[in-house]
């Protein structure tokens, strides 16, 4: 008996040893007013999902005389129920937070004596760890168009403050655990150029019933992944886009997409969702454009003008109230038939107001871009040069606008 009771208590200084890595183990010395006795209590597996059936078992190393012993553990409600066999069991609950539950053990002997202790044992709660569709749960307010090539909703600057991703948590699969994503921000400029990018990454699951156990779920994840510390509780819910000092007719890229430096499993390059908005400016703007102007057409071609070789106006542009995009006429007024854009000489050149069609305008509408800076086209321009006659011209040219 005492040899017996010695390699107890070596196997108890080797226990912490040959089970910390799981934890699900543990020998344990019961302490009565008989004596001493040792029990080694286990669960059946390392590690349990929501749904899954613990089962505790209790084996006597050195039984302790007139002793009655119940393990007491509870996981989200759930309690452990005695079976057949002397084995113990419990249903892990669907909505049980993931963690290690420390198992308590009840001594009672036969003069009533009752005591109770924590022990080394832990039954391990894992989630489970799947990909939602993100289109099935995130939804980006205001709603908009999607696709590779969208025609972007467009919010006056008033309603740039609500623009947000939502998480429909409800629509989360209830075995998907959660759902880690990226939120990528990007601003271009009307000519396309990208002004800025920015992105978060965020977490949301579905939600538990109660906010207690839903911040307690937050925090859980706050602790064990160092990105997401910043996430506050409102934003399982919505996340707002901050998109602060961005011009005219800018266009905003909103992108969610699962976060996989973090989820687990190969990654699936088609799951995600795009949406894009642009802010809505003035519908009148004002340009500059330089061109090489020929005459087609003279109305007083008896009284000759010799033209020269530039034309420097100020232009008004009309813009489309939605795309911000320029109309392919437009109004001007400046220099014609000059040398240079500030030389206006006797006889040769002078003064023009003029009503210009840009084919390269046109040419955009049915989305062929020639660049953004060059116009070609027809103009009509009453023209007026120094000491001569006033008349109308109709001019081809091309050049650059700014």
């Amino acid at each position: 008996m005492l040899l017996l009771r010695l390699l107890g208590f070596v196997f108890l200084f080797l226990a912490p040893n040959l089970y910390a890595q799981a934890r699900s183990s543990s020998v344990t010395p019961v302490q009565v007013s008989s004596g001493q006795g040792l029990v080694r209590i286990f669960a059946d597996k390392p590690v349990y999902f929501p749904g899954d059936s613990v089962r505790l078992t209790l084996e006597w190393i050195d039984r302790a005389a007139n002793v009655t012993l119940t393990p007491f553990l509870e996981i989200g409600g759930a309690l452990l129920q005695s079976s057949r066999g002397g084995d113990y069991t419990l249903v892990v609950p669907q909505d049980a937070t993931p963690g290690s539950y420390r198992v308590r053990l009840g001594v009672s002997e036969a003069d009533g004596r009752q005591s109770f202790s924590d022990i080394d044992c832990f039954v391990n709660v894992e989630e489970y760890q799947a990909i939602e569709q993100v289109a099935n749960y995130v939804y980006v307010y205001p709603d908009s168009v999607a696709g590779d090539t969208p025609t972007p909703l467009t919010l006056g600057r008033d309603r740039l403050p609500d623009l947000q991703v939502v998480f429909r948590r409800d629509r989360i699969g209830e075995r998907m655990g959660p759902q880690f994503v990226t939120i990528s921000v990007e601003v271009q400029s009307r000519n396309g150029n990208t002004l800025r990018r920015d992105a978060r990454r965020m977490v949301t699951f579905r939600s538990q019933g109660d906010p207690v156990r839903d911040r307690a779920k937050l925090l859980g994840y706050r602790s064990a992944y160092g990105p997401f510390t910043n996430i506050l509780p409102e934003e399982l819910e919505r996340v707002p886009i901050l998109v602060d000092s961005v011009p005219n007719w800018a266009v905003i890229k909103v992108r969610v997409e699962p976060d996989y430096a973090v989820n687990i499993g190969a990654s699936d390059r088609s799951n995600f969702l795009v949406r894009y908005f642009r802010v809505k400016g003035p519908v009148v703007e004002a340009g500059l454009a330089l061109s090489a102007p020929k005459v087609l057409w003279d109305s007083r071609a008896e009284d000759s003008v010799d033209y020269g070789s530039t034309s420097a106006m100020a232009r008004l542009y009309l813009l489309h109230g939605n795309t911000g995009q320029r109309y392919p006429v437009s109004l001007g007024m400046g220099t014609f038939g000059v040398d240079s854009p500030v030389d206006v000489d006797r006889g040769r050149g002078g003064f023009a107001i003029s009503v210009f069609l840009d084919m390269v305008d046109l040419f955009r509408y049915v989305r062929i871009d020639l660049g953004r800076k060059v116009d070609a086209g027809l103009e009509l321009t009453p023209f007026f040069p120094i000491q001569k006659k006033a008349r109308f011209l109709l001019i081809a040219k091309v050049g650059l606008s700014i």
